[in-house]
């Protein structure tokens, strides 16, 4: 199975969401203290972007969630050349929504065989992140 995602954010970025905070709720009221939930409604966007780009793809979950699989090709389209352990850590976001989305029942070791390394190419009109999954046996 293949598909075609959004661009995660780099580790960088995420780091930097994880410090941020805010005292808006997530339904729009204010919070009597601050919480660091930057980070995942940033997490939810992409998410529910995501979610939009499979629909127009018209690629369905399956009916029973893969309980073992693996990554086998993982191509960044990015602006501009990324850090290989950047790539590696920008494939968290992407593996979080087909775990979420109930394409693969979880993404831990005992489930998804080791990724690969990722590749990259330089494609500034469309960014985004292709990954072909399969079963892991």
């Amino acid at each position: 199975m293949t598909f075609d995602l959004p661009l995660p954010p780099s580790l960088n970025e995420m780091l930097a969401l994880a410090k941020k905070r805010t005292r808006r709720s997530r339904t729009g009221g204010w919070m009597k203290r601050s919480l660091p939930v930057v980070y995942d409604q940033h997490l939810e966007e992409y998410e529910d972007r995501c979610v939009a780009a499979l629909r127009v793809q018209g690629i369905a979950p399956p009916a029973s969630p893969w309980r073992r699989w693996k990554l086998e090709v993982a191509t960044f389209h990015v602006h501009n050349l990324r850090d290989w352990t950047e790539l590696l850590a920008s494939l968290k976001w992407p593996i979080d929504v087909l775990v979420r989305q109930r394409y693969v029942v979880n993404d831990s070791p005992r489930e998804m065989a080791a990724p690969p390394i990722p590749s990259q190419v330089i494609n500034r009109r469309c960014p985004g992140v292709t990954l072909t999954i399969a079963p892991w046996e």
